[in-house]
């Protein structure tokens, strides 16, 4: 009980630390969370957590990895696979050995080894991180790639060196030849095994789908296992599990190519699943790690051995060197890219100070040192696990706290909601090509269709101005359409069109809407027209109307009625205000789709039928016009990555409610 106590806590907590950014947004949500962990341990639970590690490499690392896979963009990987090995491979092997050495010069309490653990679980940069730091400020497109690209690969080349840093430090036996050989076949067998359990999965999901199992709860329960499953099964079998689950992540991300109903839909219930996973893990890990500060903080305030000041400068000195050869591998990658045409030092510099503040330290990190056992093969107590976990956290607060504070210094002065109002602006451009694009779309045949999708379109278009000013056009127009409906009954009156009674009880009802919208009292008093009442008499027919001849007679009112506003329409979109085309535009087709509703002939069944089938075919051009937009402008550097998802979430939705709709 306690521990589902404790279970539920954590996850309100990771809640709660978004709402916290919510109103500062300042101080990043890793930091937040790490405070919450620690305020944690300060109320009265009785729960004492004791971590695994190897279960937490199993629960945290592979699920975290195998969705790095799934999203990385393999084009960018391509393109730009010289920086990102460089990065990736070339600078966490340098980084392991130079802070390595470094830090066992500055510490001599932790052994070489173990400097070597450390300086592995340091190289790794963290994507998800530098994801939640683009929202603050503008990353460039290019940078950003190389990034995550670099993320994506250096997770498992650092993981896997500090796996090797900790089985020397755990056995005492290390033989860099036999390292090598070992490295590099455990590495190929990790990402065989990973692609071969992947084919192996798709095989069984392909036979479950021709039993006609479509089941998508079964689906994404598999999904949900494979990483898991993967991760066990590398370690079993002697090879490296980090590398299989990026293998196999990368191999899922293939996986989406056939279309189909159900594939669709999966696709959806995945995406949503995973971002849930995905956003509960990262918090838990810097929750983890705030639970477990107060006592390793405490192990080294009463530690003699290392002031408490030095421990502190420690962890700046360590941010510091560890920025620094980030800074000085990135100038040199750029004076050996002979390519590029030469750019003034100044400018390649900055450059390069903003690849190395963005490479900040994050959850690999963390669950890399909160991993190191306990305990050597001989029993004793592994040297400064306490100490080691210390350093790796102030690495991690410093690294944010430089990315948050000093990147956007270099950057410009470009807020958080600058870069919202710059996605909003290029939103609205993207739907506006995509009203033209539909627009050229237009036939006699699919006008009303098309008129109702760019009605759709534009309506957005409003909702991303926060047009308080459309609003009032749109009441203004409505008020018109009401006065223009009682303007044409008063004249079918006058011209004896129109039986009397349905004409004052018409009129009655539409006096009442207009002195609802306009207050006028005007129209109070014409609510009981008493000086019409004795013409009105004077027309009354012998007989009373029955109910079917007073709904007939209604009907041919509305009609005229409907007529005449779509003419007085037509008139003022002919010499109308560009802004309030589309809001008139918007009640032509509402009165148009009035008049269809009210036509009660055979030929309405077909007619709505080719409305439906016109208006799903112009939703799927407005679909593809704005998926091709975003990508065009995202690849630009118009729209931010985040604002380009949320995009692409939004299409994924809508594509999913009109398969719906033609299921």
């Amino acid at each position: 009980m306690e521990l589902f106590e404790f279970i539920l806590l954590m996850l309100a907590a990771v809640s709660l630390s978004n709402l916290v950014n919510r109103f500062i947004p300042s101080v990043s949500v890793p930091i937040i969370q790490i405070v919450l962990g620690m305020i944690i341990t300060l109320l009265p639970f009785h729960y004492e957590l004791k971590l695994n590690p190897e279960l937490f490499l199993l629960l945290f690392i592979a699920p975290l990895l195998f969705n790095d896979g799934r999203h990385a963009d393999k084009e960018a990987l391509w393109k730009l696979k010289k920086p990102i090995l460089l990065l990736a491979l070339g600078l966490v092997f340098v980084t392991v050995g130079v802070m390595g050495y470094f830090l066992n010069w500055l510490l001599p309490v932790i052994p070489l080894a173990a400097s070597f653990a450390l300086a592995a679980a340091l190289a790794p940069t963290d994507a998800v991180a530098v994801g939640a730091l683009e929202q603050k400020v503008k990353i460039p497109h290019q940078t950003m790639q190389i990034l995550e690209g670099e993320s994506l690969i250096n997770d498992a080349s650092g993981l896997v060196s500090f796996q090797f840093a900790v089985a020397a430090m755990v056995t005492g036996m290390f033989s860099f030849k036999t390292a090598s050989i070992s490295f590099i076949s455990i590495s190929l067998g990790g990402v065989v095994l990973g692609l071969l359990l992947t084919f192996v999965k798709y095989g069984i999901v392909k036979w479950l789908r021709r039993l006609g199992m479509e089941n998508v709860t079964l689906h994404m329960l598999i999904e949900i296992m494979t990483p898991f499953l993967i991760f066990i099964a590398a370690e079993e079998l002697g090879v490296n599990g980090i590398l299989a689950v990026v293998a196999a992540g990368i191999a899922h991300s293939l996986g989406y190519k056939k279309m189909n109903p159900e594939v669709a839909k999966l696709r959806v219930v995945s995406k949503s699943t995973w971002s849930v996973i995905i956003f509960v893990l990262n918090g838990l890990v810097f929750l983890l790690l705030g639970t477990q500060l107060p006592e390793i903080i405490q192990t080294i305030w009463n530690s003699p051995e290392i002031g408490n000041v030095k421990v502190i400068l420690y962890t700046l000195l360590l941010t510091v060197a560890v920025l620094g050869l980030r800074l000085i591998w990135a100038l040199l990658m750029d004076l050996s890219e002979k390519a590029n045409p030469r750019e003034p030092w100044p400018v390649r510099f900055k450059k390069a100070l903003i690849l190395s503040l963005s490479g900040v330290r994050g959850t690999i990190t963390l669950a890399s040192t909160l991993s190191l056992p306990f305990f050597l093969n001989d029993g004793t107590a592994f040297p400064a696990r306490d100490l080691i976990i210390f350093l790796a956290a102030g690495v991690i607060l410093w690294t944010l706290l430089a990315s948050n504070y000093l990147l956007p210094l270099l950057l410009g002065k470009e807020t958080q909601n600058e870069q919202e109002e710059e996605d909003i602006q290029a939103k609205i451009e993207i739907l506006r090509n995509v009203v033209t694009g539909l627009n050229e779309q237009t036939t006699d045949e699919n006008r009303l269709a098309t008129v109702q999708i760019i009605n759709t379109y534009t309506s957005r278009i409003r909702t991303l101005r926060k047009d308080d000013n459309q609003d009032k056009v749109q009441r203004s127009l409505g008020i018109s359409v009401l006065k223009w409906e009682r303007e044409n009954t008063l004249l079918a009156l006058e011209e004896k069109e129109v039986n009397p009674y349905i004409a004052y009880s018409y009129l009655n009802k539409t006096n009442k809407l207009l002195f609802m919208q306009t207050r006028d009292s005007s129209y109070k008093k014409e609510l009981f027209p008493i000086k019409h009442w004795i013409e009105m008499f004077e027309k009354l027919p012998q007989a009373p109307l029955s109910f079917r001849e007073r709904r007939a007679e209604l009907l041919r009112l509305r009609f005229q009625n409907i007529a005449y506003v779509i003419k007085q329409l037509n008139a003022l979109l002919a010499e109308g205000e560009p802004d309030h085309m589309v809001t008139v535009s918007a009640l032509i087709l509402h009165q148009e789709r009035t008049l269809q509703h009210l036509s009660k002939n055979e030929s309405v069944t077909d007619t709505r039928k080719e409305f439906d089938i016109s208006l799903q075919e112009l939703a799927r051009i407005g679909i593809q016009l704005e998926r091709d937009n975003i990508q065009s402008m995202f690849e630009t550097g118009r729209i931010s990555r985040q604002g380009m998802k949320e995009m692409k979430r939004d299409i994924l939705f809508m594509e999913h409610d009109l398969r719906e709709e033609m299921a």
